[in-house]
């Protein structure tokens, strides 16, 4: 807190408001890097201190929400550290199936680029209930995408970051972070679908 007894803010913006717009969705980051919920709750904790401490050396060479994340990337990496389980190794071997394969028109082909075959239908909410259901198998589906991935879908599609700020906070070429969204996306439909099919 400021000693003259102000509001503290980032970047022009009340700190109050970015914990009510951001937390949550930093804890979400944060649970992709660390084992346990409280594990990430403590890591963006404990970045939010860090954010409260350096909010005035905030220069605005990138936008509050890279700068967020960016800080919640780091205090999670030093929590997973103390954890006894690293799983980095299994994101290679998660990733290395193209999940569309077989389902988008190859390039060279007229509809090169677009679905060979289309997504279920079942997908498409016809009241209230089936869209709660929807959302519930959708953040479902989230969680059970590997790491890396997970965390590219919530700065890109939830976040709404762009790609090169994404890329910054995840330390890749802008080339990595389109491949590694194509295959987030791909296996986040296929999840979805494969959820929908087993429904009764």
């Amino acid at each position: 807190m400021p000693l003259d007894g102000t509001d503290p803010h980032v970047g022009g913006i009340p700190l109050a408001d970015l914990v009510r717009d951001f937390h949550k969705q930093m804890v979400n980051f944060a649970r992709t890097m660390v084992d346990s919920p409280a594990g990430a709750e403590e890591a963006v904790q404990e970045a939010w201190l860090q954010i409260l401490q350096s909010a005035h050396s905030f220069e605005g060479r990138s936008s509050v929400a890279t700068w967020l994340f960016a800080v919640v990337k780091n205090t999670a990496s030093r929590h997973r550290r103390h954890e006894s389980r690293i799983r980095k190794h299994e994101l290679l071997a998660q990733e290395a199936a193209d999940p569309l394969s077989g389902r988008m028109h190859p390039p060279g082909h007229p509809d090169a680029g677009h679905w060979s075959v289309p997504p279920s239908r079942r997908f498409l909410p016809e009241d209230e209930t089936v869209t709660r259901e929807l959302v519930g198998q959708v953040r479902a589906a989230v969680a059970a995408l590997p790491a890396r991935q997970r965390q590219l879908v919530i700065l890109r599609d939830l976040v709404g970051m762009t790609p090169d700020e994404a890329a910054e906070i995840l330390e890749v070429s802008g080339p990595a972070q389109r491949a590694l969204l194509y295959r987030a996306r791909g296996n986040l439909r296929n999840e979805l679908e494969r959820r929908y099919l087993e429904c009764p």
